[in-house]
């Protein structure tokens, strides 16, 4: 009994990452939705089915400048019998011998049934000459060929990109539903940390997590809330995180550092503190392990490790994905590519591992993947110069140039 009550709190403590994510995913649900102007759509989740309110084209229309005419008599000088223009109203029949200037976009004559270019034709006095190379039933978008009535425009989920917005906006609609931006309250944690550089004397560890956090909620579409830095103090850190709790319109609680279990990580102490269901304490990960996921009462909390690289991988498998479920998008979790390495790789301990790298090119186009050499946990520099990071396995053997390696590319993840 007791093997089995182990077993169970140390797979709620340190799940693998899938695990982790899956539980992240159950305990997130997408915040409400607001109606926007089209001018404000843009990179927005979309939260209603919109059907088209009209046929587009209204009516058939030229499809390039030219002569609108019926085929059937083509082949003889035709009379020029006026002008249409796009805007104009649908003009009268054409008349038996006859053809009319047309432009494109504009309505195409009742009786006509064909439009031919203009270089393909010859002016002959004030009458009009079909040349060889025309040919019948071109160049005339039918009535709908757009869009239909009723034809389906979005989905709830989608992110609108411009393309989408322009659809919307042609199918009658000057507004659309969407999700609102999450606000995501961004809390550091530890007495060593400095807000901001300061002249002079002594020394400093500038706050880093806290503006890179900001900085991946406006990119992964949220709205940042900046709690500042909370001393590693027990009582200061619960009055701090009940305020966030007592605090309407915030949808998720992102911390960094106190999260592991040093003297001075009283993180986990002050969450239990104040009723904290955790879902999981630590991620079986390096960097990252010290990651933690639950609610505080409603309010979800995603903990991430105090030193800056580990906190930004973590952020990068966990809060991004978060982000996602909360605007009510898919679900983004991070999915690897395959690489050649181009360096050496050793190998792991019991926990997936994440190294920084950076990608090429062999000889034959395919990507490959060079390791970085400094691999600690704090050192943002270097995570600022990689482009990609290799995901090896647990337990996984050690790897040679030439060998096959996962990687996670930067350039998928808009904003890290």
């Amino acid at each position: 009994m007791q093997t089995s009550t182990t077993t169970a709190n140390a797979t709620i403590d340190m799940p693998e990452i899938a695990e982790a994510l899956a539980r992240l995913e159950r305990g997130l649900r997408a915040v409400g939705s607001e109606r926007v102007g089209l001018d404000e759509a843009a990179g927005r989740i979309c939260a209603e089915a919109l059907a088209a309110r009209l046929d587009a084209p209204p009516f058939a229309v030229a499809a390039m400048d030219g002569y609108a005419l019926r085929w059937a008599e083509a082949g003889a000088l035709m009379d020029c019998t006026g002008v249409v223009r796009a805007g104009d109203p649908i003009g009268p029949p054409l008349a038996s011998g006859t053809c009319r200037r047309i432009f494109t976009g504009a309505p195409i004559p009742p009786q006509a049934d064909t439009v031919v270019v203009q270089e393909l034709t010859e002016a002959v006095g004030e009458r009009v000459r079909i040349l060889p190379g025309a040919a019948p039933h071109r160049h005339i978008r039918a009535a709908g060929s757009n869009f239909c009535l009723g034809a389906p425009v979005t989905r709830p989920g989608m992110r609108l990109r411009a393309r989408d917005i322009g659809l919307v906006a042609a199918a009658g609609y000057a507004e659309i539903r969407v999700h609102r931006r999450p606000r995501v309250a961004v809390l550091s944690t530890g007495n060593e940390l400095s807000r901001a550089f300061a002249e002079g004397p002594g020394a400093q560890i500038l706050d880093a997590n806290r503006p890179a956090l900001k900085a991946l909620v406006r990119a992964w579409g949220g709205v940042p809330l900046d709690l500042g830095i909370a001393p590693d103090d027990s009582a200061a850190l619960s009055v701090s995180l009940s305020r966030v709790l007592a605090t309407e319109g915030i949808d998720l609680l992102v911390t960094s550092g106190g999260a592991s279990v040093g003297d001075f990580d009283l993180l986990s102490p002050a969450l239990a503190g104040l009723g904290f269901e955790p879902a999981f304490r630590k991620v079986r990960m390096r960097p990252g392990k010290a990651t933690l996921f639950g609610h505080l009462g409603p309010l979800p909390v995603l903990g991430l490790p105090g030193n800056a690289v580990a906190a930004l991988v973590s952020a990068l498998l966990f809060l991004r994905p978060a982000m996602a479920r909360l605007s009510g998008t898919e679900w983004a979790e991070s999915s690897p590519e395959r690489a050649v390495l181009a360096t050496a790789l050793p190998a792991t301990g019991p926990r997936t591992t994440f190294l920084r790298g950076q990608l090429g090119r062999d000889e034959q186009g395919a990507p490959t993947f060079s390791v970085m050499g400094e691999q600690d946990n704090a050192m943002l520099s270097e995570l600022a110069l990689a482009d990609a990071l290799a995901v090896r396995p647990a337990d996984a053997p050690p790897a040679a140039p030439g060998d096959a390696v996962a990687v996670l590319r930067f350039d998928l993840s808009p904003g890290f």
